[in-house]
């Protein structure tokens, strides 16, 4: 009798090592399996600032795609932060995981309010080649290879492949200075390989490449997708 329960009890050890293994090998499959997703496919961030308003106000939740190809003009793009902070692979890869499971709300690493320590969404208006200038914070473009101008607005009209946008121009007190704060005009500039000219919505307030100059493609960290929260203002944005 002590026999049949002693091997009834190894049984039972047995089954539960066994339930015990699976469990934890199914969690750290679906971890590996959720990084996969985020790092190559897709995922959320949240619109932290007014740079890119009306088309993505503040606390706008857009989901982005990691971009594996090329990115085209009209495009808006998350960039990463001008000024990095340096962290070991395993806190970086806790701090992916605490932020997929909670929707990018929440991080392992204190947030800075420091100008240039956060990623950003702008919108990619030159590309490589173009030539460029703006007046009154409207671009005008010359393409490589054209022989005319055209704003930025008449790309979206003219060629059906890029998708219309708005721009907010906030109207400044009549005494304003208008050296102060980001340019609304410059003279021309050509774009040379692997030079994009990118801009916020905003264009009175926020820091883009008028101020900082070009990005670079390696710079880019994912494309906008589209908007899902606030769910009455929507809206896609991949061309």
């Amino acid at each position: 009798m002590s026999n049949k329960v002693f091997k009834y009890s190894v049984t039972q050890k047995k089954e539960r090592y066994k339930k015990s293994f699976l469990i934890i090998f199914y969690i750290v499959f679906i971890i590996l399996f959720l990084n996969v997703i985020v790092d190559f496919f897709i995922f959320p961030v949240k619109q932290n600032s007014v740079s890119m308003t009306p088309d993505m106000s503040e606390g706008t939740m857009v989901l982005v795609t990691p971009i594996t190809s090329g990115v085209k003009r009209g495009d808006i793009v998350l960039l990463e932060p001008q000024l990095k902070e340096e962290h070991s692979g395993f806190a970086y890869f806790t701090d992916r995981l605490v932020r997929f499971f909670t929707a990018q709300q929440l991080s392992i690493f204190k947030k800075s309010s420091f100008p240039g320590t956060r990623e950003k969404f702008r919108r990619i208006v030159g590309v490589p080649g173009d030539t460029i200038y703006m007046r009154d914070y409207v671009m005008y473009i010359k393409p490589a290879g054209e022989k005319h101008f055209l704003t930025e607005f008449e790309f979206a009209q003219l060629r059906k492949k890029y998708r219309p946008y708005n721009v907010t121009f906030m109207s400044a007190p009549p005494t304003w200075d208008n050296e102060i704060g980001v340019k609304g005009n410059f003279d021309e500039m050509v774009l040379g390989d692997d030079e994009y000219f990118v801009l916020g919505d905003n264009r009175k307030a926020c820091d883009d490449s008028r101020l900082w100059g070009t990005v670079s493609k390696e710079e880019m960290l994912a494309k906008a997708l589209f908007s899902y929260f606030p769910f009455k203002s929507s809206r896609i944005y991949a061309q």
